[in-house]
């Protein structure tokens, strides 16, 4: 560690070296303590928080080893080694310095992360680079806990040095940190001090307005952006991003009170509201800050609950048998048109959107969804435990209904309404329940999926949304002669399949309302 110091630690030693140090802790310190005297709330999501919090706490670790470093060496003459820091931690202080030190560096790598992943993840190759990313981000504390731990160890079979200069001087330089981490302290009490006396000069002295048409008046006080109005009242509002300016599904209309009351975009915003081709009464709800009382209007419906049952990726084995099962496949027509032009997390969010709409149809009817693959979704309905084609149909119907719902509340996202092709098949295949940390799921081997996944894509040929093989609709016990009938060819099959097609959702309804004449 010594012998490594001369490339790591030396170069920070120098005049520049220790401006730049200190410079930034002091700079990044600042800035955090401004952002949070410029919260009006801490309604923000739990990985803001959770950034938050570990920001805060890293000073009062920090500044014990920084302080018992620098100064130890600058005023006190201490020695400026790896040796005298693990002595202070393995055998002087192992019951406060030591676990000080780790906890130091884990609140640090994770307060970095966080802060690197909402910087990074709207970068078109983050999603490709995760893997490697999340293996750093293990791996390297890991690899430094392991070294400092062996170091330790090492030194616990040395014998001190310097101890008579070490008690004299260590009383003094404890007093110099005891009086840092008091101020600090100090400094944190009045930022919340200064926060409250704010949030009583605005309630006292009134703020302003803003009304959510359809919703209700909402009074925050000065200062605050729109979204941070919305959660202060506690109004769903959709922040992708989180609120920095990198998506647009917070957007905004300004219907009164643009002129008077609103500031021009900054350079952040008016780049985000180009890109979308925003008009001149849109604005970014995170980066709208209103002077005085306006009415807004929400672009992007929030999500006010979850679906129920929906589901997303889930994995891992266990164990299967060969059974008859109803295979569906989902798939989004034209998934590349809908990103083209837009933003990652506004094309992302549309696709989370669809994926629970199809992932709630499918469990709703007792499906299981077996894998999701980007705008794909395959799942399996169990004739053994009672479910059959005709619950897949049901379940057909009912993503069919939520993807017209969708429609019409995306209407203002979508360019065209979203299609879906849909392909249905029975057969025999292996199943077996794939289990993680979670709940455990369905999933299934055989040529039962390739083949429902095949007949979707023949809806496209024919024009359609729903293809089911004949053996399904035999299956769901429904009168095929009503059904408009079709001959395709399978690859990997000898015979050509008889199939049934749907066009408009009325047919379906109609067809599961019937049953086969006995």
């Amino acid at each position: 560690m010594d012998g490594a110091r001369a490339i790591f630690i030396d170069p920070w030693q120098t005049f520049i070296g220790l401006a730049a140090l200190y410079g930034s802790f002091f700079v990044h310190g600042i800035l955090g303590l401004s952002a949070l005297y410029r919260r009006r709330h801490l309604r923000i999501p739990p990985a803001e928080a959770w950034q938050l919090a570990l920001g805060l706490s890293i000073p009062l670790l920090l500044i014990p080893h920084a302080a018992g470093v620098r100064l130890g060496y600058s005023i006190f003459g201490m020695e400026l080694s790896y040796t005298r820091l693990l002595q202070q931690m393995w055998i002087a202080s192992p019951g406060i310095a030591l676990p000080r030190q780790f906890m130091l560096l884990l609140f640090v790598w994770v307060h970095g992360c966080i802060g690197l992943r909402s910087w990074l993840r709207s970068k078109p190759w983050y999603q490709s680079a995760l893997p490697a990313a999340a293996s750093i981000a293990t791996f390297l504390p890991v690899l430094a806990v392991l070294g400092f731990v062996n170091a330790g160890l090492d030194i616990r079979g040395a014998a001190p040095t310097g101890a008579a200069q070490a008690a004299t001087s260590g009383e003094s330089l404890n007093r110099v940190i005891d009086a840092l981490l008091i101020s600090y302290l100090a400094i944190i009490a009045g930022i919340f001090m200064l926060r409250l006396f704010r949030t009583w000069h605005a309630q006292r002295f009134g703020g302003l307005r803003i009304l959510y048409p359809g919703r209700k008046t909402v009074v925050v006080p000065l200062g605050l952006s729109v979204l941070e109005a919305s959660r202060w009242a506690g109004i769903a509002h959709e922040s992708v991003c989180g609120g920095r300016g990198r998506c647009s599904t917070c957007r905004v209309r300004i219907l009164n009170g643009a002129a008077d009351t609103l500031p021009p975009p900054d350079a952040l915003e008016l780049r985000t509201l180009r890109r979308i081709h925003a008009g001149p009464d849109v604005r970014l709800a995170c980066q709208t800050r209103p002077r005085g009382d306006i009415a807004v209007e929400l672009l992007v419906r929030p999500r006010t609950t979850e679906q129920p049952q929906a589901m997303r990726f889930e994995a891992a084995e266990s164990g299967g048998s060969e059974i008859d099962i109803a295979a569906m496949f989902v798939d989004l027509r034209g998934s590349t048109e809908l990103a083209a032009g837009r933003l990652p997390y506004d094309a992302l969010f549309i696709l989370d959107r669809f994926i629970r709409v199809v992932t709630s149809g499918i469990r709703a009817h007792g499906g299981h969804v077996t894998s999701i693959a980007g705008d794909g979704v395959m799942s399996v309905f169990r004739v053994d435990k009672g479910a059959t084609a005709r619950q897949a149909l049901h379940a057909a119907l009912a993503i069919w209904k939520g993807i017209d719902a969708l429609n019409i509340e995306l209407a203002s996202e979508l360019p065209k309404p979203l299609r879906i092709g849909i392909g249905i098949h029975v057969g025999t295949s292996v199943v077996g329940w794939i289990s993680d940390d979670g709940a455990p799921s369905l999933q299934f081997l055989g040529d039962t999926g390739n083949v429902a996944a095949k007949l979707e894509g023949c809806s496209k040929t024919f024009e359609c949304t729903l293809v089911a093989s004949s053996n399904a609709v035999a299956s769901a016990l429904l009168d095929t002669t009503v059904f408009e009938k079709a001959t395709v060819k399978i690859a990997g099959r000898a015979e050509a399949m008889s199939v049934m097609l749907v066009r408009h959702r009325v047919d379906l309804e109609r067809f599961l309302t019937m049953t086969r004449a006995a």
